[in-house]
């Protein structure tokens, strides 16, 4: 690995994390197909993965060498904790109406499923670009700047890719085309 690595990554240096991408990406995201199974699902959880890692841990690494496998680690335990949450959540949905309480829990139940539904429908209709650029903010909470830089582009673009696609996102839940 080329001298001053995890500096130049401290530092944001978007060639840097391009290179550990470059280097360990195959990686991480074979780990996430094994622990996974489902290759969309691995390749999203892998991209949060890296945002993640570049973005809030980066600091906590105090050695050059332990980049993989602190990569590896964080990869294996995100992986295992979605495979868990997934199934938890799956077994929750099948119960839930046994579960619910009176009708008004019962109602708003089916009523918060199927917005999260519509939801989901709708942000699968958004462009792969706009997909990521949400991940990246609402998922991994990184702000304009921070998207922009991993992206390669301004931070205006990225907030008028967000303001767009949340208009998107807003009509389709609205119903319109």
């Amino acid at each position: 690995m080329a001298e001053g690595l995890l500096e130049k990554l401290r530092q944001n240096d978007p060639r840097a994390q391009q290179a550990l991408r470059k280097r360990l990406g195959g990686k991480v995201l074979s780990v996430c197909l094994a622990v996974l199974k489902d290759p969309l699902l691995a390749e999203e959880t892998a991209e949060d993965i890296w945002m993640d890692f570049f973005y809030q841990h980066i600091g906590k690494i105090r050695k050059e060498g332990a980049l993989a496998s602190y990569l590896r680690m964080m990869t294996v335990r995100r992986c295992t904790r979605l495979r868990a949450f997934r199934a938890r959540h799956e077994e929750a949905g099948e119960q839930a109406p046994l579960m619910a309480g009176s009708e008004a829990e019962r109602a708003d139940d089916i009523d918060r499923q199927r917005q999260a539904t519509r939801l989901a429908s709708c942000l699968k209709q958004l462009s792969r670009k706009v997909q990521k650029i949400f991940r990246m903010r609402y998922r991994n909470d990184l702000n304009q700047e921070q998207i922009g830089q991993a992206v390669g582009v301004s931070r205006q673009y990225v907030g008028r890719v967000l303001n767009k696609g949340l208009g998107q996102l807003h009509k389709c839940m609205e119903g319109e085309p």
